[in-house]
């Protein structure tokens, strides 16, 4: 049975007023590490995560995304792509009083880590990506995810209406029967996925990764949904922060040669393998991955 830490949502508001919801795991006093969730999710999907980063003396800042939990939405007006997040993330450690940090970014969250690795190269001592989504329209194709993430990232750029819809409602599903909803999502999850899902002492466990990000509606996720399916408008190949990326080599959620293009890309960075099919390898590895960032940061 996994160790579940107490999933606690906090928020801080930066000096331009805009408010940020996150979680914190580890170590307080330790060495800043900030985890970036995937897609659909949020920062309490990382409460796994809080034993092991207590015994390295880290302390694993998670922030949600705009309009995700507890966070205000995007600004207005612009084209929404994954490169407008670095300020954003910026002004949430500023408002911490946290100067440096290491950055992972989990799924979704891999685009998200890698554009502040990019725009924050002074504050960001290291990138670690896990499980990566590639960049749409550059080395990677919607096409390439599996079925519920494919149609989500189509239906946000064609049809947002809609996909916030889809999303409040199995949201709402998924508080109400968590159990049931729980037995669905497992169906497209290969059996090392469904294997990492058992040890979760509840459905509910497992889903809050998902219910709490559609804490104040669904349009937040949406938006996510809609940036990782556009080119993310910087160069990778100008990354001049430690990059290490890690990726199960029979991944059915995002494949492996998006990380594989990616580290092809970046100077320097670093591929590990994971021989399973586990998208979700990190709940067992984190401490493999804090370890190779606490080792890049030193």
């Amino acid at each position: 049975m996994l160790e579940i830490a107490e999933a606690v949502p906090r928020t801080v508001r930066a000096s331009d007023g805009r408010v940020t919801g996150y979680y914190e795991y580890g170590d307080p006093n330790g060495t800043p590490v900030v985890a970036l969730h995937g897609t659909p999710a949020c920062g309490a999907g990382f409460a796994w995560a809080d034993r092991r980063a207590r015994t390295r003396g880290i302390h694993l800042l998670a922030p949600d995304r705009p309009g995700i939990g507890d966070s205000d939405p995007w600004d207005p007006g612009g084209h929404l792509t994954v490169n407008r997040y670095p300020p954003l993330l910026s002004a949430f450690a500023d408002a911490l009083e946290v100067q440096r940090f290491s950055v992972i970014g989990y799924s979704g969250g891999g685009p998200y880590a890698l554009a502040a690795a990019h725009a924050l190269p002074d504050r960001v001592r290291g990138t670690a990506v896990v499980s990566g989504a590639g960049q749409v329209g550059v080395w990677a194709s919607v096409d390439d995810f599996e079925a519920t993430d494919r149609r989500l990232t189509q239906l946000a750029n064609r049809a947002p209406g809609l996909a916030r819809a889809v999303l409040a409602l199995s949201a709402r599903f998924s508080r109400v029967a968590p159990q049931t909803s729980l037995r669905f999502a497992q169906i497209e999850m290969s059996k090392a996925d469904r294997a990492v899902i058992a040890g979760f002492p509840s459905a509910r466990a497992a889903l809050a990764v998902f219910t709490e990000s559609c804490r104040r509606g669904a349009a937040g996720v949406v938006d996510d949904y809609a940036a990782l399916g556009r080119p993310w408008e910087f160069a990778v190949e100008e990354i001049a922060v430690p990059v290490r990326c890690w990726h199960a080599t029979t991944d059915r959620v995002v494949p492996i040669r998006h990380s594989e293009e990616l580290v092809r890309r970046i100077p320097g960075a670093q591929l590990s393998r994971w021989d399973d099919g586990r998208h979700l390898a990190i709940v067992d590895h984190v401490g493999e991955v804090l370890d190779a960032l606490t080792e890049i940061a030193s």
